[in-house]
């Protein structure tokens, strides 16, 4: 009796989530200015890295002020802080994300959940934040 071959199937490649990050960083350098560095129209944006969050010795960090659930990008403009956390396409919001997101909302931050680079221009555009629109993405 012979077997019959599963067929093979193509996936889209995920793109994890630091790479994710680089191409933004490139992204933002060229719609607002370098990271920490403030554009002619008054806006700063930086990443925030917390991998391996929990480390060796968790204490150690908490301590410090060190809190899970902090998301990857902050850009202020005009005393007002955006904050955008990053994920793939299959990546999903942590219990400790969604909590600092409540956090955020309350103390008067934007915040915005970015899988695409689209979606980080249209949370910029939302949020009122001036960027030089050299960027386009292709639909």
């Amino acid at each position: 009796m012979s077997r019959r071959a599963t067929p093979y199937r193509l996936v889209p490649p995920v793109t994890p989530e630091a790479d994710f990050q680089k191409q933004l960083n490139r992204m933002l350098t060229l719609e607002i200015a370098p990271p920490g560095k403030v554009s002619a129209e008054g806006v700063c944006w930086f990443s925030i890295s917390q991998e391996n969050y929990a480390g060796e010795v968790p204490g150690i960090r908490v301590g410090r002020g060190l809190v899970a659930g902090v998301f990857d990008v902050l850009v202020l403009h005009q005393g007002r802080a955006g904050w955008i956390e990053l994920k793939t396409s299959h990546g999903t919001v942590s219990d400790p994300q969604r909590s600092m997101a409540a956090a955020l909302l309350l103390s008067g931050c934007r915040i915005a959940v970015a899988s695409e680079a689209e979606h980080v221009l249209a949370a910029l555009d939302t949020w009122g934040i001036p960027r030089r629109k050299r960027v386009r993405v292709a639909a």
